[in-house]
């Protein structure tokens, strides 16, 4: 990725207040470039935008994208080429807790922000944040054509906006009509990061984290189901990464992409919170023998993703979590 390629170019984040928002929108800005954000307030107190001053050196707007006429003004101020929509999130248990507000948050946000694009002109490249829980788990490694599925209200309304995704892009931003348009979008397909600054309610190392500093050991529920960990950093590089392609290639690109990661950021959760612990309490990591062979989280297949857009993670699982720890630990300190 060249390190110029960011520098002036304006760019729209919605959900800019969030974990992974917050993160892009610092790695954005320190690449140069100007960046617009509209979000909710952040919902946790304490959360990473606050603490790390994040709203700082940007603009933000304050708003929902299930108000359109809001999220139109924001993004015409904006005059952005380049749209991330992280908006519309929350976590799978949560969701059940609020269905409704989970599905009209994003399906008509995301919506609302697809009809705000028909009227735009500057936008040329989108990215929509999507998940790994969209597809129906029907084997270990998952591909873009694998069907979709629903699960909790939230991967259910990731799930649905996938599909008025691609309806739009049969449509309104058919690759076909791109001199009309000139909107290259696509779909982000990722699980969880990892990372300093995620003070969600549902986050196992949020709650790791408060347990070490308080010197308790955390009751885990599945100490040997297997998860893949991936890191916020390697997760907006990914969003980086994909944006770039399609402005540098257009429709080419658009529709859906896996980026997630492989079996070699395959851990367990008792082996992660073992080296979580080392590093916050500068120990060395005990050794820990899995009891069984425990559940294994699906994977997605990113080969698509490393044979044209050349990305891939770079944080090995273990870094990952060592980073992960260091950065509570100051937080704390």
């Amino acid at each position: 990725m060249s390190s110029d390629f960011w520098r002036g170019r304006k760019v729209f984040i919605t959900g800019h207040t969030g974990f992974r928002g917050s993160h892009l929108a610092l790695a954005l800005k320190k690449a140069g470039a100007e960046v617009f954000g509209f979000s909710l307030s952040p919902s946790t107190n304490p959360n990473f935008f606050e603490v790390a001053n994040v709203g700082q050196g940007m603009s933000s707007t304050f708003g929902d994208v299930r108000d359109g006429t809001a999220l139109k003004a924001s993004l015409e101020f904006s005059q952005a080429e380049v749209v991330f929509h992280l908006a519309g999130g929350g976590g799978l248990r949560d969701s059940w807790d609020k269905v409704s507000e989970t599905y009209s948050s994003q399906v008509m946000g995301s919506v609302n922000l697809l009809e705000c694009l028909r009227e735009t002109a500057t936008v040329r490249a989108v990215v929509f944040l999507s998940s790994d829980k969209v597809y129906r788990p029907s084997k270990t490694e998952l591909v873009e054509s694998d069907p979709l599925a629903g699960g909790a209200p939230a991967a259910t309304a990731k799930a649905c906006v996938d599909l008025i995704l691609e309806s739009y892009l049969q449509g309104v931003f058919a690759p076909e009509k791109y001199n009309k348009h000139k909107i290259a979008l696509a779909s982000a397909r990722m699980g969880s990061a990892i990372g300093g600054g995620d003070f969600s309610p549902e986050s196992f190392i949020w709650q790791l984290a408060q347990a070490n500093q308080a010197g308790l050991d955390l009751p885990l529920k599945n100490p040997d189901s297997i998860r893949p960990w991936m890191h916020v950093d390697d997760a907006v590089s990914a969003l980086r990464t994909l944006a770039q392609g399609l402005l540098e290639q257009g429709p080419k690109l658009s529709g859906a992409w896996n980026l997630g990661v492989g079996t070699s950021h395959q851990m367990s959760v008792g082996q992660a919170t073992e080296i979580f612990k080392a590093q916050y309490r500068n120990s060395s990591v005990k050794e820990f023998t899995l009891a069984s062979k425990g559940s294994t989280h699906g994977l997605l297949n990113s080969e698509k993703a490393l044979n044209q857009l050349s990305w891939q993670p770079h944080v090995s699982v273990e870094v990952s979590i060592q980073k992960t720890a260091d950065w509570y630990k100051q937080y704390f300190a």
